[in-house]
């Protein structure tokens, strides 16, 4: 796939902020017009501590998507936990109202929400699960990999995971408190029950995995309950051997992909 480093100035966020950007490439092949071509397109969401090139340095995303038509679009996040944070940057106003339009300006992008996923890990796990619930007219579709769902609970399994002497500090800049996390437009419970009210747009498809091993892993099983007991809305789930890794990640990634049918089954 053809590789895109960029910079552009975020409305937004206020200043210059990143972005990697992987292409569908022909590789081996005369090129051809296609003006009308769209694609998919992926977001993926790195973790807390990680940056945009998280993805490109650790996983195999280049490797599993290289022959197939999508385009994957990496966006930083910094700490913030991807919302509009009270004393924070607007991350949930840049994903939502400005990276799309920036994307499907600047690349060969679909705008159609059934065209468009997004999928993260850790922090990012907590943050696609987020946007796509708050926004299910742009996101058909959400994954979440040992997802942070429930920040405050996080900190508490995985300090040493996060190695940030601060975090308890930057989810209170971010959130305000734990109190005032529960029952905002922030917490997935809350989101989840206010998306099946709507009557406008279809819940996104969405997808939640876990490693049995990881520090995260009761939180997963709390969300998963949940949303099995509590809610109407259709999910899928995975378990199974791993930690709080990228051996863990690279895995379910590739499965990730193929339960939303980006690349063919390997079984099939």
């Amino acid at each position: 796939m053809a590789l895109v480093n960029m910079d552009f100035f975020s409305y937004y966020l206020g200043m210059d902020t990143p972005l990697t950007v992987l292409l569908p490439e022909r590789r081996g092949r005369k090129p051809e017009p296609m003006p009308d071509k769209k694609y998919p397109v992926l977001y993926l969401l790195h973790g807390h501590g990680d940056d945009h090139t998280a993805w490109i340095r650790k996983s195999n995303v280049e490797l599993l998507t290289r022959d197939h038509d999508i385009l994957v679009v990496m966006p930083m996040g910094h700490r913030g936990f991807y919302v509009d944070g009270k004393s924070t940057l607007a991350y949930f106003s840049y994903l939502t109202k400005e990276l799309p339009v920036v994307v499907e300006n600047l690349f060969p992008a679909s705008g159609r929400r059934e065209d468009t996923y997004i999928c993260g890990l850790s922090m990012g796990g907590y943050g696609a699960l987020e946007l796509a619930m708050n926004c299910p007219q742009i996101y058909g579709h959400a994954a979440s990999m040992s997802g942070a769902l429930e920040p405050y609970e996080a900190l508490g399994r995985v300090n040493d995971v996060f190695s940030a002497p601060d975090f308890l500090e930057n989810l209170d800049r971010i959130f305000g408190s734990e109190e005032a996390f529960f029952g905002s437009r922030w917490d997935l419970r809350f989101l989840a029950k206010k998306l099946e009210k709507r009557q406008d747009v279809a819940p996104p498809q969405m997808y939640l995995c876990c490693g049995t091993e990881d520090p995260l892993y009761p939180i997963h099983e709390k969300m998963k309950s949940f949303f099995q007991e509590k809610t109407r809305l259709s999910m899928g789930f995975d378990e199974r051997p791993g930690g709080h890794s990228w051996e863990f990640w690279n895995e379910e990634l590739a499965l990730i992909l193929e339960f939303f049918g980006l690349i063919p089954s390997r079984e099939a």
